[in-house]
Formats: structure tokens, sequence, C-alpha cells
């Protein structure tokens, strides 16, 4: 029987069809051999730190803020910004006019003090005389004692004037109190000053630039972790790239809340040789808590695999052929109830026995020689938030173990992956 052409056409037409689509299902299918489903990494070694991070603001250790015991306006100025200045140096000068006019006010209240005493005391002398005479009383006598002892104490109150007068002109000459740098100058010449429930601040002088300090914020979970004499790393903006080190010197007690978030104040010494560290500047910290060297280390993401039914399956059917001729063994076998587990394979004992897995303990995934998925139980150690140290003798430098899986269109749907139980 001979087809029409018409006909012909449509069959071949059907047949490339259906030959493509069985090409498209063979190809699907090989994606989902165990290479293309699982993402791997490999195991490598090396070094790790662990690290607390934090901000801080730089400053020196020691800052003096030089102020005035006294109101007057600004005369001089002998000291500007950045300006390097010795102990005892005179850095300021105070209008000395009115200072001056006062303590010329307590001398003469001193002199007029004095001559009233000296009046005081010929009138008790002459009272004394005239009293062995007969010629004054008792009373008059003892009136002229009480009024040559005030005159006494009016003396010393004119003279303690005096002083206080005298010291305050001292004070409009204002020195410097340390060694140091000035930081910060916040008068002009011409301006008032007033002195009056707190001095106002003149210069802001620190001691010593190439020994500074930050102070850092360290929040409640993380301060158990800090202690003295920790080495710290930190960045600046001004130095991108550049790396500086300190030690932590201090842990303060005060605790400060800001948002119901607790921190606690971190003091860090930090050497200043270069002179690139400024006060004020922020600083990027972080705290070397932990270091391992030379250790097999896995990516974070292999250790937080969530395996299959397939993978659990697989799981359960070792652990079966382990435990073969253990005491309960053919009870849970028949049974038909998996095996406790968590995020790492059967523990010993662990069927039905309760025991919490320890904190530490881990499981990766891997393929043997045949495509094989296995588990392997490992130690976990120190991490840096992409790498973690790994203790185990099933696995070696340079094996890969999976990292992430690529889920059927019917995992994705049903939109989670089975739960283990806790031991």
């Amino acid at each position: 029987m001979k087809l029409k052409g018409g006909k012909k056409k449509w069959i071949i037409l059907l047949a490339a069809v259906l030959l493509i689509a069985a090409l498209a299902w063979f190809l699907a299918t090989k994606g989902e051999t165990a290479q293309g489903r699982y993402v791997m990494t490999p195991i490598d070694r090396g070094d790790l730190e662990a690290v607390v991070s934090s901000t801080g603001t730089l400053g020196a250790v020691t800052t003096v803020q030089v102020g005035t015991q006294v109101s007057g306006r600004i005369a001089k100025i002998y000291t500007d910004f950045n300006q390097i200045v010795k102990k005892g140096d005179l850095v300021a000068l105070l209008d000395t006019s009115g200072l001056q006019m006062a303590v010329s006010e307590a001398e003469a209240s001193h002199a007029k003090a004095q001559a009233q005493m000296k009046q005081a005391k010929q009138d008790l002398e002459r009272a004394r005389y005239l009293f062995q005479e007969n010629i004054k009383t008792k009373n008059d006598l003892e009136q002229s004692q009480v009024n040559y002892e005030l005159a006494v104490a009016t003396v010393k109150s004119a003279k303690s004037g005096l002083e206080r007068a005298r010291i305050n002109l001292g004070y409009a000459s204002i020195y410097t109190p340390i060694d140091g740098i000035v930081i910060s100058r916040n008068v002009d010449v011409g301006q008032t000053v007033a002195a009056s429930l707190s001095s106002p601040t003149l210069f802001l002088i620190a001691n010593d630039l190439e020994k500074m300090q930050i102070l850092a914020d360290v929040d409640e979970s993380d301060i158990g972790q800090i202690q003295n004499g920790q080495e710290v790393r930190f960045t600046i903006q001004a130095q991108p790239g550049r790396t500086f080190s300190g030690q932590v010197s201090q842990i303060r007690l005060e605790p400060t809340t800001v948002n119901n978030v607790v921190n606690y104040t971190v003091v860090i010494n930090v050497a200043n040789k270069e002179g690139l560290l400024l006060p004020g500047m922020t600083a990027t910290i972080d705290f070397i808590v932990g270091q391992a060297r030379s250790v097999l280390r896995v990516a974070n993401a292999a250790l937080r695999v969530k395996p299959t039914e397939d993978m659990l399956a697989g799981l359960r059917k070792e652990f079966a052929a382990r435990t073969a001729g253990r005491p309960g063994a053919a009870a849970a076998e028949g049974s038909g109830q998996a095996p406790a587990m968590t995020n790492g394979p059967p523990m010993p004992g662990a069927n039905g026995s309760g025991r919490s897995r320890p904190k530490d303990m881990a499981l990766l995934w891997y393929l043997d020689a045949s495509g094989s998925v296995k588990a392997a139980r490992v130690r976990t150690g120190i991490s840096d938030g992409q790498m973690t140290e790994i203790r185990t003798d099933e696995l070696k430098e340079g094996m890969e173990v999976i990292k992430s899986i690529n889920l059927t269109a019917k995992e994705q749907a049903a939109g989670r992956m089975p739960r283990m139980r806790i031991l």
C-alpha cells in the first residue's frame, strides 16, 4: 500500500517530534545522575581565624581639657591647633584689668583692717591702765578686749581676701598642665568666657599621639569571648587596604543600653609611630578569639546540607547493616523505625537512648567510588564565617563533599526537606 505524499510528510514530522522528545527525556534523566544532582566542594588544608567584629573610636590615651577658673575676656592666645606644648607653657591670657582692680581693693581692705586692729590694741592697753587706776570698770575692759579680737579676725579675713584676689589674678594666665599636642582650640582673642558652675574648655591637649586607644562597643553576646591581652586587628577608612594591630587592655564593667541592646566598652591600646591614626577616626575591629594552623577545613554550606529522602534511606540501610547482630537491632528493624539521627550519622547507642548530640558534631555527605552517597561524621572546630575546621578519619584533604543539592521539580513543590529526629 502506497502512502500519498502529504501523509508521508506528516508521519516523518511526527517521528521527528517523538525523537526530539525522547532525546530531551534522556538528557533530563541523565542530569539526574549523582554528578549533576549534587554541587561539590573540596576539603582543603589551611589556616583559620575566628573573630568578633565591632566598631570603635580612636582617641589619645591621656587627654586634658584646659579651662579657666575665672571669668574674663581673652586678651592673648599663644598656641594653636596641632602645636606641641610643654608642661607649664603659657597658652592664653585673660584681660587682667578687672582682676588687678580686685587686688587693689583687697589690699586697701587689708590695710584698713590692720589700722583698725592697731587702734583696737591701743584702746585695750588704755582700758587696762584705767581699770588698774579704778577709772574704768571691768565691763569696759572686757568690751575693749572683744573689740581687739574682732579687729584681729577682720585682718585675717582681709588677708584671705587679698590672697584670693592675687590667686584670681594668677588664673588670668593659663598654662598647659601636661606635655602634648593641641588638638582643639575653642576660643579666639576678644571672646569672653564665664566660669560659673563648670569651667569652660579653652583647649584640648593630647598627651602623646604615638600611643592611642580605641573605645569599642561589644555586644553582650560576644563579650564573654573578649579577654585582656587579646590581639586585635582593625582598619580605618583613611588607609584603605591597610590593617593595623592592637591589644585589649581593659573591659569596662559599666554597660550601656541602646535600642534594648546591651554593650560593653572595651579599651584597645594601639601604637601610632607613623602618625597615621588621628583622634576621632572610626575603626572597624576584629577581635581574634581563636586560631588554627594547617587544619582540614570545609565550606560552611557543606555542614548545612539537608539530606533528601533517598539519602536518608541509604543512611538507614547502612546503619542497619552495621548494627546487624547487635542486641535490639532485630527489634528495631522489625518495627520499621528509622534510627535516631541528627545532622550526622547515627550515634553509637543513640537508638532510643535520648542522648543529646555534641554541639561540635556534624555530618558531611560525599560520593564514594561507585557514585553512591555516603555520610561521614566529623568534629567541627573554629570558623571564620565561610570555612570551618573539621576533624575526621573518614575524609582526607582533596576529597569533595556535597555543598548543595539540585532539587527536582517534585522536591521543590514539596516546599521542605524531611526532618531528622534529634537524639
